[in-house]
Parts: C-alpha cells; structure tokens; sequence
C-alpha cells in the first residue's frame, strides 16, 4: 500500500528533498529518480504518494513516487520533430554516400566498361548478322569453321554440343577464345 505525504524540503540543485507523514516518525528522503516519470518536477508541499523502504543505515527512503494531480509523462516522446530531424539526417546522409558511390562509379566507368563487354556472354550481345548460315546437322565445334558459325549453331541449332560449359560462348577453345 501507498504512503502518502507532504514535501517539505527540496534542493532542486541536487534532485532531492523530503517527504514529512503522518503515519512514518521523522522525514523520508526522496530523491528525483523515483520522480522521472512525472511531468513536472516537484516543488515544496506537493502531496507525493510512494512505496516505503528502509535502508541498512535505518533511514527510511521514498520509492516509486508520484506527485498527487500531476499526470504521468507518456512514454512517447511530446515532440516528434527531433525524430522527424533526425529521420531527415538519415536520408540526407544516406543520399549523400549514394551519390558520392555512384559519382566514383561514373568516373571510374571507362577503366571497367570494357572489361564487362568483354565478359558479356555473345548470346547476349548485340544481335549478330547471320546471313549465310542455316542448320546442316553440325553438333560439334570440329565440325564448324568459324566462331561465327559456332555462335548461329549455338543460337539458332538444336541438339549441339559445342558449349561444355554452358558459357553461352560455344567452341572456347577451337574457335572463340
């Protein structure tokens, strides 16, 4: 059960003061932790309810206080617009290191562009003219007579065996090495 009883003292300096009650002989301490919940901090003669405790000196000591009529403070924060700010400075700064890693990108573009045209699979690459080729029944890289005809038979051709290692570039070390 709740005690109840008058603040009497308080140093606000120093968060703490005294409660005087009627039912407890000589005066409780308090100090402002058991008070952080409330919405304001407290002054002299506020009615403070509190839970009782005696400590090994033998004094006795306010805990898990409130000031009678003084709401609670929610546990959400009143003003959100520190976490609007601090979202905002989050995006800003995420946008920031995005751009800076895109713009070392683009610098860099002309060092690795070729490399990932060259790495491009040739069934992937620009549509290549085919004229003068057509499916003969040719399934093997010994039977071809160019890369570029390796590439029709592999594009083009069923049942062929000329891509071991499914690349996607046929015949690598007969003819498209």
């Amino acid at each position: 059960m709740k005690s109840k009883g008058k603040l009497v003292r308080w140093n606000s300096e120093r968060g703490f003061g005294f409660i005087k009650s009627s039912k407890i002989s000589g005066d409780v301490f308090i100090h402002i932790s058991e008070l952080k919940q409330m919405s304001r901090k407290p002054i002299v003669n506020d009615i403070i309810y509190f839970d009782l405790v005696t400590e090994n000196d033998g004094k006795n000591k306010a805990i898990h206080a409130s000031i009678e009529g003084v709401p609670i403070r929610s546990t959400q924060p009143r003003n959100n617009k520190r976490k609007e700010k601090n979202s905002i400075v989050s995006i800003l700064l995420t946008l920031i290191i995005t751009s800076a890693v895109l713009f070392g990108a683009y610098k860099t573009y002309p060092l690795w562009s070729s490399k990932i045209i060259e790495s491009v699979p040739v069934n992937l690459a620009i549509t290549e003219d085919f004229t003068g080729y057509q499916c003969e029944g040719k399934q093997y890289c010994s039977q071809m007579t160019s890369c570029k005809e390796a590439r029709f038979y592999l594009k083009n051709c069923p049942n062929v065996k000329i891509d071991g290692n499914n690349d996607g570039i046929p015949c690598e070390s007969q003819w498209c090495n």
